[in-house]
């Protein structure tokens, strides 16, 4: 719910970028978040925060001196049913992924391309 309000509130601001913070009043349909006057914005935890967030939504971890990634029980938002990471560095390789979301909630991963050694683990 967080990563989708977040993604929502970006849609009707400036570059999408997002400030420190919004004030605390209810959601309206269709329009834009009260802005606090004396917001950053952009705000880079703020910007950093949704990267976060999708980084827990893939239970993704990065190991990269064993040039290892490990998806544990990875999620995809209903909103969101496939995302593509390009050109991930991980030690000295890159990766292409393709995650998609199944109908009963389960996540795929395919790589895409493949640069270097890398060993790639998906947990369920």
């Amino acid at each position: 719910m967080v990563l989708a309000g977040l993604l929502d509130a970006s849609i009707f601001l400036d570059l999408h970028r997002l400030p420190e913070l919004f004030c605390g009043f209810p959601r309206r349909s269709g329009e834009s978040p009260t802005l606090y006057p004396v917001a950053c914005a952009p705000q880079a935890w703020a910007s950093g925060a949704v990267f976060l967030l999708f980084e827990a939504c893939l239970g993704l971890s990065i190991f990269a001196p064993e040039r290892k990634l490990v998806f544990s029980k990875p999620l995809l938002p209903p909103f969101l049913p496939q995302v593509t990471i390009r050109d991930l560095k991980v030690g000295g390789a890159r990766v292409d992924l393709l995650l998609t979301r199944h109908d009963e909630g389960d996540v795929g991963v395919n790589v895409l391309r493949r640069d270097g050694e890398i060993e790639i683990v998906l947990l369920k």
